[in-house]
């Protein structure tokens, strides 16, 4: 059996799109019906029109699964690509959480640390690892400033090397090797490997994490009927 979770990214898509011709519409209407309709709020409205149809198309590539769930593995679906994890593989799930004076902020993401990263080293492609490493920057970035607050130069974490040899000896080069020292140093800082936003899940990441449990109980329940 297989769990498909449509994520919210992919909500209102026609609405936004919908939207931003409505405004168009009326923008060109008011300019048939009057011809001193300020520059600005022309401008404006153009601009909001355009914006919302930008976000609208990019709701709408997006795939319309992005995570299949199934009693062997999770797989992740992205526009660019997808990565796939055995749930033997998975040590833990959660929220990353990062210090905040003296406090523990969440990371809008869901995090997995694995026992084996080969597993998604050696499926992932070039094209999805690239786009990967560029969408979390902004997770690095946030996992710098709170766990890393003393430290005065971050070059080492963005100058990331092409050539990575992972702890069973398997040598990567290029792409893949520099999304396998991302995932290095989000391991360091946050303690997980594998990340998902928050944005391509269909409910609260608590939730969600609630139903994964769930989901893995039901899963090791049944592997030790067919055993008995």
């Amino acid at each position: 059996m297989q769990f498909n979770v449509t994520p919210y990214a992919k909500r209102n898509a026609l609405a936004f799109c919908g939207l931003s011709l409505l405004l168009f519409v009326l923008l060109v209407f008011a300019h048939l019906v009057r011809d001193d309709i300020p520059v600005g709020v022309t401008v404006v409205i153009g601009a909001t029109s355009g914006v919302l149809l930008l976000l609208g198309i990019g709701k709408l590539i997006e795939p319309p699964v992005s995570l299949a769930i199934t009693p062997e593995h999770i797989t992740y679906l992205h526009r660019r690509g997808s990565w796939q994890i055995s749930w033997d593989n998975i040590i833990r799930y959660d929220v990353p959480r990062v210090s905040r004076l003296l406090d523990l902020e969440d990371a809008p993401f869901l995090g997995f640390r694995l026992h084996d990263i080969d597993e998604v080293l050696q499926s992932i492609s070039p094209r999805l690892a690239s786009a990967l490493l560029v969408e979390q920057r902004q997770l690095l970035t946030m996992a710098l400033r709170h766990q890393r607050p003393d430290k005065n130069d971050y070059s080492e974490y963005f100058e990331i090397p092409d050539k990575y040899v992972s702890p069973e000896g398997i040598v990567y080069k290029g792409l893949i090797a520099s999304f396998a020292v991302r995932m290095q140093q989000l391991r360091e800082l946050l303690g997980y490997d594998l990340y998902v936003s928050a944005t391509a899940l269909d409910r609260d990441v608590y939730e969600f994490i609630a139903h994964l449990h769930k989901l893995q109980a039901s899963r090791n329940e049944a592997a030790s009927q067919s055993d008995a």
